[in-house]
Formats: structure tokens, sequence, C-alpha cells
């Protein structure tokens, strides 16, 4: 199923109710060009979810990417009316704690009372650093926002070039390359030479499209692993 968008004005808030699933390629783009442009005509917008029957790493990557032109634009987003398959990703995740989650609609709109709590940010593996380097926006928002709340420093570039200066001026612990940065093999030997002592992790091709939550928990399983193995 596609995704599907209604639209309601409630005062000076925008609701926009969401049915079908929210993945990678026109559903993204699609939910992204709806409500972007609200910021100019709303303080705040609502997404209802309770509808969605499924969404990816691109689809969280997409609602953090929202939550973050929003709000520079002097607008909020809430969420609400979470269906159990967007609540399992964003409370596997963590990432309750990052995109403000409502039980209702009234609550959503009021931003106060009913909103789903996070568990508290774990103390990382010596405050380690790591640098994301992808060329989808939607990877690195998602990549980004997962791995600061598990506890660690993040440095992220859709940019090839600035990644590798990313990695010479920051020595990370570990370097993660998404698909888009793994096909330019030369950057990725240049990152290998300009700190070796970094692991490196290779995102699978089909992380985008893959099970929001499985996706982040076996990340940040796998770094966590890394850095425990660190000499």
């Amino acid at each position: 199923m596609s995704l599907t968008l209604q639209k309601e004005k409630v005062g000076d808030v925008v609701v926009f109710r969401c049915q079908g699933r929210i993945v990678l390629g026109d559903e993204i783009r699609a939910l992204h060009a709806a409500v972007a442009p609200t910021s100019c005509e709303a303080r705040k917008v609502l997404l209802h979810l309770g509808d969605i029957s499924f969404i990816d790493s691109a689809g969280i990557g997409a609602l953090v990417r929202l939550l973050r032109d929003l709000r520079s634009h002097g607008c909020e987003l809430n969420l609400c009316h979470l269906s159990e398959p967007v609540e399992r990703v964003l409370r596997v995740t963590n990432l309750v704690g990052v995109l403000p989650c409502y039980a209702t609609q009234e609550e959503a709109i009021r931003g106060s009372g009913g909103e789903l709590q996070s568990a508290p940010v774990p103390a990382a593996h010596a405050k380690a650093k790591i640098v994301c380097a992808d060329t989808s926006r939607e990877v690195l928002e998602y990549v980004s926002a997962l791995l600061k709340r598990s506890g660690y420093e993040v440095l992220a570039s859709r940019h090839a070039s600035d990644a590798l200066t990313l990695v010479k001026v920051s020595s990370p612990h570990v370097v993660i390359c998404g698909p888009g940065i793994q096909a330019d093999g030369k950057t990725v030997q240049k990152m290998r030479e300009s700190s070796p002592k970094a692991r490196l992790i290779f995102l699978p091709p089909d992380f985008s499209a893959s099970d929001a939550g499985d996706a982040g928990t076996n990340l940040v399983e796998q770094v966590r692993s890394m850095l425990a193995s660190r000499p």
C-alpha cells in the first residue's frame, strides 16, 4: 500500500492523517513535499500515524529530517496515535526522545500530557566519536539520531570529500559508510589510510529499505561490539 495523506487545519495547527507505508522512494518524497511547506502557515504540524503499517530506515530518517527542517523555520512537529509498527521502531531505537510523540491528537496539539517517555541515554564507550557518510540525507538523519541517542558523538556528511576531511581532522573510533559512499572506492581507501586505527562499518545495500527497528538495533550492536574489542 502506498502512502496517502489527508490534511486538515485545527486553528494554527496542521494535521496530516497518514495511511499506508512510510518507505524509501515516492512515499517519503510525497511526505516531505506535503509537510515541509506548511511551516509557512502553521506553528505546529501533527502527523497522525495510527494507520501506518510499516516504516523503514529511510522513513525514520525522513521524519527526523522534517523535524529539523520545520524547526529551522520556527515550526514544531509532533507525532500522535502511533501504530504498533511505528511505536515499536521508535522505542527499540530510543528515538521517542528525538521525535515528540503523543497518545492523542488533542494532547499533541497542546504539547503536554500523554507524551511517550523515552529510556535514558546510555553512557557510551568513553564518548566514542563516529563519522557517518552517505549520499542519502535520510540515511544520515536516521543513523546520526540513532547513534547520538545511544550516547556517541557523531559527525556526518553526504559528500565524499567532506567525509574524508572529517576523518582526517577528528580521528574517529568508527567510520560508517553507507552504500552511496561505498561506491567511491578511492575515498574509502583514503579514509582507511587517514585514520588506520578507526574501525570501518559498511551499511548493507538494503539498509534504507529495511525494517528501521531491526536495522537500527543491529547497527548499534555492531558499533558496541567493535568498540568493546578495541585494544
